[in-house]
Formats: structure tokens, C-alpha cells, sequence
């Protein structure tokens, strides 16, 4: 206006005007300007540049049309102040608009998170109430089994009893069995008392110890090779003792004839891709030997080799000791040649 009247141009409007359509042009190309300001008020903006342009930036250059550009700039200052109600009005909705977004999100979160700790409860519940029919399952199936084994022995002292009530002294072969029947119920007591007893708190040993402590006792010499890996590893301690006496009494029975012994206990731990590592404990001897037939019927009820004087739980009641404790024992015999009888356990 002043330099309408006097003619003489203040020599920073030039650069005044070109920083006001500078920042004109710069908030029409923001990428998030549609957000705050709606098309109508868009296109009034872009008037505005226009009007800058084409009547605003030509007097400050040449000094002219003042008039012109005072009437362009009293259009973009109402095109600026509708643009800013406009942009306030916006940035408050955005504003509510975003907390009711991050509300939105957190609930979602608060909702997920409840979701999943149900999924997570019910897989826990599920895999523990499945732990436990499999573990009333593994003692049902023990508890018959040593049922069964107890049953035929009373059963075979019944008969020898009665042969006694004949007034006839029983045949010497009769007594022998009749006392190797009261030595095996003996032993299938012992052996169940000191599981029942290690139910309730089951006590956990490095294998090392154990299988150190069983060699050294052994009447025969035991071979032991075991990595400190393996030899860390904690087992429960009675019922890895009652499986390894087992192994060690067959085994020293089927090397009674060598002239050359050997019995060896190994083991190691086996690392898997998926799932967890497997302790393997190995019980071998260059025994006699199992044929194949024999080594299928080696874990059956009942079954048998009378070979030596060793009275025990039996490879049938081992296996199934081994079971309880979610493992597995496998068999492998050539005749002649020895056996080896191995437990996989998870650790």
C-alpha cells in the first residue's frame, strides 16, 4: 500500500513475496495437506497461487499494477484464513480421530493378548490332564503287569504246597523251583516298594554317579564310557538303578562262559533337530547271545531263557519301567556274539 501511494517499492518485498508463495506452494504439494484441508479450500489455495502469480509477484518486479496486487492479496488473505479455520477445525477431528485409533488398537492388543492367554491355559490344562491319563495309564499298566507275574508264582507255591499235603517229599527239581519262586516275589516286592516309595519325591542324580557307583559294586568288571555330557545328565535315581542292576545281572549271566568277559555301559546324548534331546544308555555284553526269535519274545510276560542264577525284574518289567518314565528300550543280539540292550530317555 505504501508503495502504491509513494511509488517507491521497499526493497524486501520482492523477497517477501516470493517466500510467501514459496510457503504457498510447499503446503499445497505436502502429501499429508489433504488431511487437514478439504478439496474446496485445496482449490482455493491453489487460486491463490495463481493470483500470487500472476498479479502479485509482477509488482514487485516491475514496480506496477499496485492496485491490482493489493486486491489479489486482500483474496489470498481471506483464502488463508478460510484455509487455517479450516485446518484447525480438521486437526482437532484428527486428533480425536487418532486417539479413538490408538484406543481402538490398545483394546485389540487388551483383546489378543486375553485370547491368547485362554489358548495358552487350555493347551497347558489340555497337555497336563494328558500327561496325567498317560501317567495313570503307564502305572496301571505296570501295576497289571507286575499283577500278573506275582499271580502265576503264588499260584506255582499253591501247587507246591499241595503236593506237600500228600504226605510225599516233593522231587528235588519241585523244591528248587518253589524256592527260585519265592526269591523272584521277593524281588518283584523289593522293586515295587522302592518305586512306591520314590513316587512321592522322586530323587534326581547325575547318570555319572549312578552308573559309577553300579560298576564299582559289580562283581565283575564293567567297561564305562560315558562324555561328561552325558554323564551330567539327571535321571531318577531309583528307577534307573533298578534297570541298570537288571541289565548288568542278564548280562553277567550271559558271559559266564567266556573266557574273556566284557560288559560295557555306555552312553551319550543325542541332539534332534525338532524336539528334545535323548539320553542313550547302552547295557552291553559279548555274551551268548539271543536268536532272533528269542529277542521277539524277550520283553513278553512270563517269558524266560533260565539262563544263569540271576532273579530279577525281567526285561518285560524293565521295559516297562522304561515306559513309565516316557522312554524306550530296544534289543539288538547276535548269537554267539552278545547282546546289547538300549534305552532311549527323553531329558
Amino acid at each position: 500500500m505504501l508503495a502504491a501511494r509513494t511509488g517507491e517499492q521497499d526493497p524486501r518485498l520482492s523477497q517477501s513475496i516470493q517466500l510467501l508463495r514459496f510457503n504457498l506452494t510447499s503446503l499445497a504439494h505436502l502429501e499429508y495437506a489433504p488431511l487437514f484441508i478439504d478439496r474446496q479450500d485445496m482449490l482455493g489455495l491453489r487460486r491463490a497461487i495463481v493470483a500470487l502469480d500472476n498479479n502479485v509477484v509482477p509488482a514487485g518486479k516491475t514496480k506496477l499494477r499496485y492496485d491490482k496486487a493489493l486486491y489479489s492479496m486482500s483474496a489470498i488473505d481471506n483464502y488463508l484464513v478460510q484455509v487455517a479455520a479450516t485446518t484447525v477445525g480438521n486437526s482437532q477431528g484428527l486428533r480425536i480421530a487418532a486417539q479413538i485409533a490408538t484406543d481402538a488398537a490398545h483394546n485389540r492388543l487388551r483383546l489378543f493378548g486375553a485370547v491368547s492367554a485362554v489358548i495358552l491355559s487350555a493347551i497347558a490344562i489340555y497337555q497336563y490332564n494328558r500327561a496325567i491319563r498317560d501317567k495313570d495309564q503307564h502305572i496301571k499298566s505296570f501295576s497289571m503287569l507286575f499283577a500278573h507275574m506275582t499271580r502265576t508264582r503264588i499260584t506255582a507255591l499253591r501247587l507246591f504246597l499241595g503236593y506237600l499235603n500228600g504226605g510225599a517229599p516233593p522231587p528235588p527239581e519241585m523244591t528248587e523251583a518253589a524256592l527260585h519262586t519265592i526269591q523272584e516275589l521277593n524281588s518283584i516286592t523289593e522293586a515295587l516298594m522302592t518305586i512306591g516309595h520314590a513316587r512321592s519325591e522322586t530323587q534326581l542324580v547325575p547318570l555319572g554317579t549312578l552308573i559309577d557307583e553300579i560298576a564299582r559294586t559289580c562283581k565283575l568288571n564293567v567297561t564305562v564310557e560315558a562324555d561328561h555330557v552325558a554323564r551330567a545328565v539327571s535321571v531318577p535315581a531309583s528307577q534307573f538303578h533298578l534297570v541298570i542292576d537288571e541289565l548288568l545281572g542278564n548280562a553277567i549271566n550271559a558271559v559266564a562262559a567266556q573266557s574273556e568277559p566284557a560288559i560295557a555301559i555306555r552312553a551319550n546324548v543325542r541332539t534332534r533337530l525338532f524336539g528334545r534331546a535323548q539320553l542313550v544308555l547302552t547295557v552291553a555284553d559279548n555274551g551268548t547271545g539271543m536268536s532272533s526269535d528269542m529277542v521277539a519274545r524277550a520283553k513278553e510276560p512270563f517269558f524266560s531263557t533260565k539262563a544263569g542264577t540271576h532273579v530279577g525284574l525281567g526285561l518285560t518289567n524293565c521295559a516297562e519301567l522304561v515306559r513309565t518314565m516316557g522312554g524306550k528300550l530296544d534289543i539288538s543280539s547276535t548269537p554267539g556274539k552278545g547282546t546289547a540292550v538300549r534305552i532311549t530317555y527323553l531329558i
